[in-house]
């Protein structure tokens, strides 16, 4: 069958259409964009978990390729961080909490304790207990969700993310960005079926992997480290393309694998596939959507992602699309509805 009959394929063949109707129908983006460049408003502080929390680490990253405008800075921590505490909030801060189910424990307590001046939402579900406790919900749409992974959800999330930062900051090609993304999913599944058959035949498990990129890459890499654990159950750990180069390489050895998600003739991206791949460990590469701006990395890449991580898990005889773990996990993340 290959990863091509799971539901996490299934999952992802959706990503298009999902971001299509996320992004036409932009709910809830012009009220949130009034709420987060509105004044006494200083600091936004992205959080979530996960994949939730990836979004948000890509939403700074993307921030910090913008030129400098009026309003708010952008923070991402996860949402552990964010509502223990010792974390400082201020009287300038404003929340973006990221959840795709609305649900995640941590992340709906931020919104009820009212910790920020303003909460705003990015969900799929308007009638989740965070839509209920954020003072505007910016709406994002699942077509469905056959795998407990997440993958139209984190596309979703980021692609409209992407759509209220640039209208908070008037960066009218970060705009541009967020309208590009359903073409370039689709782009990039296509991509990945191509390039799968022959990058991933009889491929086995790696006793471990490193997974590297640059810019909005790095927050790719730490999803497809999610992905390696979660669903393939590979030890794995997620770098920007430096740390890859150097620190993240001194562990590397026969029987590990290193995957890069920079674009072939980078040379940072080169650089950390030579040095890590004379360590003894298999590298690879994945394969990358010519001409799409290097912002939409995270939704680029999902698609050979998901692929690698679900031919992984088939070797290995695991279940790709309900993991053992995830009765345990849904009993400890979720909120009190």
């Amino acid at each position: 069958m290959g990863f091509t009959g799971t539901g996490l394929w299934a999952d992802v063949r959706e990503v298009p259409g999902a971001l299509i109707a996320t992004l036409e129908a932009a709910q809830g983006v012009a009220q949130a964009a009034d709420l987060l460049r509105g004044e006494g408003v200083e600091r936004v502080v992205a959080i979530g978990n996960g994949a939730a929390y990836y979004v948000a680490h890509a939403l700074w990253l993307a921030s910090l390729e913008s030129a400098a405008a009026p309003g708010p800075s952008l923070v991402a921590v996860p949402c552990g961080v964010a509502v223990g505490e010792r974390f400082a909030w201020r009287s300038g801060d404003a929340v973006l909490a990221i959840s795709s189910s609305g649900e995640f424990r941590d992340v709906v307590q931020v919104a009820q304790r009212g910790l920020a001046r303003w909460c705003v939402a990015i969900t799929a579900d308007g009638r989740s207990s965070l839509a209920r406790a954020a003072t505007a919900t910016v709406l994002q749409h699942v077509e469905s969700q056959r795998a407990v992974t997440h993958t139209q959800a984190l596309c979703g999330a980021y692609a409209i993310g992407l759509a209220l930062w640039a209208e908070v900051g008037g960066d009218d090609s970060l705009a541009v960005a967020s309208g590009a993304a359903p073409e370039a999913a689709a782009r990039a599944i296509g991509l990945a079926e191509a390039w799968a058959p022959d990058a991933l035949a009889d491929r086995t498990p790696p006793a471990a992997a490193v997974v590297a990129g640059g810019g909005t890459a790095w927050a790719a890499a730490l999803e497809l480290a999610l992905m390696l654990k979660e669903i393939a159950r590979v030890p794995a750990e997620g770098v920007e393309t430096r740390e890859g180069a150097t620190s993240a390489m001194f562990g590397l050895d026969r029987g590990h694998l290193m995957v890069s998600l920079d674009p072939a003739g980078d040379a940072l991206g080169d650089e950390a596939l030579r040095l890590c791949a004379a360590t003894g460990a298999e590298t690879l590469q994945l394969p990358s959507v010519a001409g799409a701006d290097p912002r939409l990395a995270p939704i680029t890449t999902l698609p050979a992602s998901a692929a690698l991580a679900a031919q992984l898990a088939l070797a290995a005889g695991h279940d790709v699309d309900h993991p053992t773990w995830t009765n345990a996990y849904h009993a400890t993340a979720r909120s009190a509805t």
